[in-house]
């Protein structure tokens, strides 16, 4: 039995690849130095923003520390507000809202008085209110509208709409308008 030997030649490089690993890195950091300032501080601002969500996750798991307002609707103090961009005729509208556990806007007198809503809210459109002449106008909650005026030009305008610039106009209720909800805020 004949036994073949054979050997083989191995070319290793005479720094360890560390080194040379280390070395690649330090020219290529010193070539883009803003880019890895920028690398640090995009990772510092990760690890902060999530210790901040994680800081909200917690403290939202005791329902009495976290209000917010459904989808679609915008907080303004202690309520929240849905703006309807669809139209629909008065009773739809409020039905609408009495579905989504709030009600056609009602206004205070002192809301009234202070244009807390108009002017930042409110556009072009005229919008459903909760304010109906049934004998006299009253709101939904049954209140009576103290110094209240409302423009209207017929007797079968029986529905109140609001518009930008705190324009209170009487409208027949069977118009297809926009509508405004409002609920307080909710717990989640």
């Amino acid at each position: 039995m004949i036994e073949n030997t054979i050997y083989s030649t191995l070319d290793l490089p005479t720094e360890p690849q560390y080194e040379n690993y280390t070395r690649q890195q330090q020219k290529v950091f010193s070539r883009f130095p803003f880019a890895c300032h920028l690398a640090i501080a995009l990772g510092f601002l990760n690890v902060v923003l999530l210790c901040l969500l994680l800081f909200k996750w917690t403290t939202c798991q005791d329902s009495q520390h976290c209000v917010s307002c459904p989808d679609l609707w915008m907080k303004y103090g202690d309520h929240c507000y849905y703006f309807s961009v669809k139209e629909m005729n008065w009773t739809s509208s409020r039905e609408f809202c009495i579905a989504q556990n709030s009600s056609l806007l009602v206004l205070t007198d002192k809301e009234m008085a202070d244009n807390l809503l108009f002017k930042d809210f409110f556009n072009e459109h005229f919008y459903w209110i909760g304010l109906r002449n049934n004998s006299g106008w009253k709101w939904e909650d049954g209140t009576i509208p103290n110094n209240l005026r409302i423009v209207s030009n017929s007797l079968v305008q029986k529905c109140g709409t609001i518009k930008k610039g705190d324009l209170l106009q009487a409208s027949s209720c069977e118009v297809n308008l926009r509508w405004v909800c409002r609920r307080l805020l909710s717990v989640r």
